[in-house]
């Protein structure tokens, strides 16, 4: 079964990426809006960046991959899990009924999709994505949430099924548009997404210098091509290419003993920025996990029977050396990235 849902995709420099070295500095002496308000684009400053507008225009988009499309994809799942035969729909006589999760505001990310149509640079493709997307949330979230309310209050104990069996319909049409079009916005997004962080990632090496937070930075570029290597069909054949992920979780390993190393001889650096070494430990947990996933592919553990069965009903991530057990970790890692906050950062000065 193809195990590639719900990748949480990482916040484009979600904190101050505008600022460099002396503007961090800046942040500090001087207070935060007056230095922010100073810094362009770049990471010392000046006009923004082709790279600068095009991470404004994605974040709206990752906001809400990360947030509604999570939700809402949940949901359906949930929705899933009891209902005997998703082609017959609830029939009255399935012995646990589990309704479906509410869907919290979708305001926010259906305004931030709108305002970043409006955003520079144009991009036909994303944008149109972006739209179909939007428009599928519009339609699927308050179906759910009509419908949440409807098994959450035990109604069909009142009605004889009879609003369950109108409703499935439209859930199923609602949750098949939805989860095409998040598809959709997703690859695209996150292609956008990747390329960028590896251009950010040059910049400011060469701005900054190989600082905490181009290692930091780095962890994740690697963390996310080692997710995507491993996003693999695993029956009936696992299908990992052991000859791309080993090397990508050598390489990973490296850079995270390269920055550990990095921390101790600046610790200053290190202690500057808060929740960091939460982000450490959660990416060391990751590539133990990556080192699981490879052992299984090379030693030949196929999946057992009662793996395959957790892959069905969950929760997946249970199963030892399994994508989705590595693709529940990223996500947490990607989520303790984006908590990390660099505004009193102190880099040590550029060798």
């Amino acid at each position: 079964m193809p195990v590639r849902t719900k990748i949480s995709l990482l916040a484009v420099l979600s904190l101050m990426p505008g600022l460099g070295c002396d503007k961090i500095v800046a942040l500090i002496n001087d207070g935060a809006q007056a230095a922010a308000n100073e810094a362009g684009g770049g990471l010392t400053g000046g006009p923004k960046t082709d790279d600068d507008r095009l991470g404004e225009k994605l974040q709206a988009y990752i906001d809400c991959i990360n947030g509604p499309a999570t939700n809402i994809s949940d949901s359906g799942k949930r929705y899933f899990d009891w209902i005997d035969d998703p082609k017959v729909g609830p029939t009255g006589k399935e012995t646990s009924v589990y309704g479906l999760y509410e869907i919290r505001d979708t305001k926010p990310c259906l305004d931030g999709i709108a305002k970043a149509a409006e955003l520079e640079p144009d991009d036909a493709d994303l944008e149109a994505a972006a739209k179909a997307f939007a428009d599928a949330v519009s339609t699927a979230a308050p179906l759910m949430n009509e419908a949440y309310k409807y098994y959450d209050e035990d109604n069909y104990k009142d009605d004889k099924w009879a609003k369950a069996k109108e409703l499935h319909p439209k859930l199923m049409a609602a949750i098949e548009t939805f989860e095409g079009t998040n598809a959709k916005l997703r690859e695209i997004v996150g292609n956008r997404n990747d390329a960028l962080q590896e251009r950010d990632l040059s910049r400011i090496e060469a701005e900054m210098g190989k600082t905490l937070m181009w290692h930091q930075r780095k962890i994740m570029v690697l963390s996310k091509k080692v997710m995507d290597t491993a996003d693999v069909e695993v029956a009936p054949e696992f299908k990992l290419d052991l000859a791309v992920f080993e090397p990508l979780v050598n390489e990973l390993e490296t850079e995270l003993s390269a920055t550990e190393e990095y921390g101790k001889a600046h610790k200053e650096e290190l202690d500057s920025v808060t929740m960091y070494s939460s982000f450490q430990s959660e990416a060391e947990e990751f590539k133990k996990i990556a080192k699981e996933v490879l052992r299984r592919k090379r030693d030949n553990q196929a999946f057992t029977k009662d793996d395959l069965e957790r892959f069905a009903s969950g929760p997946a991530s249970w199963v030892e050396g399994s994508p989705a057990k590595l693709l529940d970790k990223y996500n947490s890692l990607v989520s303790r990235s984006n908590s990390l906050n660099y505004s009193f950062y102190k880099p040590a000065p550029k060798g």
